[in-house]
């Protein structure tokens, strides 16, 4: 029996040391080398050793699509740990099921079921059962008709895959187990493009953007899920003169981004939840003293420790309105791996141009998920922004804070021969020396405001997708704008609403707001539990009387089942 889709969605779960992460991987590789797109985000606890994980891999001949709710094939090497992720890695009555054991009543498996023996193909030719993983990569290999003679290469071309070369005889085993048994094909069909694919996650697109647009300098603390930006900024910058230091806490790594900014320096911060409370009160030393910042803040489950290995959308509110005083910033969210890369190049264009705190609101599922796609993006040549810097003429008199007609102040780093100026958290005048006049605190608290205003035209900085001139709309912001979209496309409602996703969150741009007022039915919908967009938004523009919310918690993704509905209403 053969079927021919142009995706499917594997799963494969078990154990710590089953090799499922390294699976997934392999398989994603050799899928890429072939020129398909996938996206696999991997599942795991919140502890250090032990416990289960799982991988959710999807193949696409024609697009890096969010996975389906349910599997087409699962391979679990221990069910114990698979129900742990049941709920990601659904089954239906069609699901081929490869495991090594029965589940004895603990779930009813489909029926096109196979228990295989995994652990005894590996031991048969290694003497050793650690090469079960590999032995399942050859019967995947073969059920989606991918090339097996690119094996070699896709190991060679990972280095984090290096060490499968050791267990190749492995792969031939699978192979031959697979040719024993009557295994279904689900041969996917050639893609348009067999270019090879780059794989990429999400902390990987922002470090490489970051490294792109020229930073100098990057200080951080490691915490999940943001550490990879560290790992991957890290060697680029020691060995290309720049600075990279772990520091003790968040509130250090923080001070030292703006003290190494006020150098001339472009520098940036990466952190989650826990740590992007504690750099507050930098932000509002960044904010008063008008030194370019940017926070790259991955979102997990919260509040306090929460659920660190899980996706959310809850720091909104903090990004928005976190801090004391009247402290404006900027806030971006992307949607998806390519947003991930350009909005980072655009918050440090941000941060220099308009000389404030920029934050870049990331998730756990786009940080560290993994994507297969066209590397278009990554070979663009971008426009890099500097900072405002003063003439020769400025050095007679230098005002850093002068009041200009942009609001926005020539800079000039610290260290500058004939520029000389105070900084520090006080409120102060155009020479930067502390005043405490209202009305000099007045003209300085509005010089702030009003150089942030033109964001708000930055109408490319919102994607609309669907039909523009429906009075059926929906707003959908970081990464669950990619379920929304994908459920919009599969209720085939593409036609009949229309969506609309701002990666600029804050300033509000103005074509959210012409969004909002030509819609008669709206839909906002967010992971988070108390809908922090959508009180945000209410803020900011009259919502039509028909609007509803759909928000819940993470860890996990919006599903097309939960959308479903919602989406068929808001269309009828």
């Amino acid at each position: 029996m053969s079927n021919t889709s142009r995706s499917l969605t594997i799963g494969i779960a078990g154990a710590g040391g089953d090799g499922v992460i390294i699976a997934g991987s392999f398989l994603q590789r050799l899928s890429a080398l072939q020129g398909y797109y996938s996206q696999m985000p991997r599942y795991y606890g919140a502890q250090i050793r032990g416990g289960g994980s799982a991988v959710k891999l999807s193949l696409d001949a024609d697009a890096a699509s969010f996975p389906g709710d349910s599997l087409d094939v699962l391979v679990c090497f221990d069910w114990e740990r698979y129900l742990e992720v049941k709920h990601e890695l659904a089954l239906t009555p069609e699901t081929i099921v490869l495991c090594e054991q029965d589940p004895e009543g603990q779930i009813e498996l489909p029926r096109g079921s196979f228990v295989l023996d995994f652990s005894g193909a590996s031991r048969s030719v290694s003497g050793s059962t650690r090469g079960k993983n590999v032995v399942a990569l050859a019967i995947l290999t073969r059920i989606t008709g991918l090339r097996g003679d690119l094996v070699k290469k896709a190991i060679e071309e990972d280095e984090e895959l290096v060490l499968l070369k050791h267990n190749l005889p492995a792969f031939e085993a699978g192979e031959q187990l697979h040719s024993q048994s009557s295994i279904p094909a689900l041969h996917l069909p050639p893609p348009a493009n067999a270019s090879p694919r780059v794989i990429l996650s999400g902390n990987s697109a922002t470090a490489q953007a970051a490294l792109r647009a020229g930073i100098k300098a990057f200080f951080g603390y490691p915490i999940t899920p943001a550490s990879e930006i560290m790992k991957e900024v890290y060697q680029d910058l020691i060995y290309d003169s720049g600075v990279f230091l772990q520091a003790e806490d968040e509130i250090a790594a923080a001070g030292l981004t703006i003290g190494a900014s006020v150098t001339g320096a472009k520098s940036l911060t990466a952190t989650s939840g826990p740590g992007f409370d504690l750099m507050t009160e930098m932000m509002g030393l960044a904010t008063i003293s008008e030194t370019p910042m940017v926070i790259v803040d991955v979102q997990r489950g919260g509040p306090s420790t929460g659920i660190p290995s899980g996706t959310e959308q809850s720091d909104l509110d903090h990004a928005i309105y976190g801090g004391h005083g009247d402290a404006p910033r900027t806030v971006l969210a992307p949607f998806d791996i390519e947003g991930c890369y350009r909005l980072t190049i655009e918050s440090l264009n941000i941060a220099e141009g308009h000389q404030c705190v920029v934050i870049l609101l990331s998730d756990q599922w786009l940080a560290q998920t993994l994507v297969a796609t066209s590397d278009t993006f990554l070979r663009d040549d971008p426009v890099i922004w500097d900072r405002k810097r003063p003439g020769p003429e400025d050095a007679a008199d230098y005002l850093r804070y002068k009041l200009t007609d942009d609001f926005i102040s020539p800079m000039a780093n610290v260290g500058d021969e004939g520029f000389s100026y105070r900084t520090s958290g006080l409120s102060h005048d155009e020479k930067g020396r502390p005043a405490f006049d209202s009305g000099v605190n007045q003209s300085m608290h509005d010089k702030r405001w009003r150089k942030l205003a033109p964001l708000a035209e930055r109408d490319e900085l919102v994607r609309l997708f669907g039909n523009e001139s429906s009075s059926r709309g929906v707003i959908a912001w970081g990464s669950t704008a990619q379920a929304v979209l994908e459920t919009i496309r599969d209720l085939g409602l593409y036609d009949k609403v229309k969506l609309a996703v701002p990666e600029l969150v804050f300033p509000l741009p103005h074509a959210v707001r012409r969004f909002v007022e030509s819609t008669e039915k709206l839909l906002v919908v967010e992971m988070n539990h108390s809908g922090q967009f959508y009180h945000y938004l209410r803020s900011r523009v009259d919502l039509p009387k028909d609007t509803r919310l759909v928000a819940r918690a993470g860890s996990r993704p919006f599903s097309r089942q939960e959308l479903g509905d919602p989406m068929l209403e808001l269309a009828a």
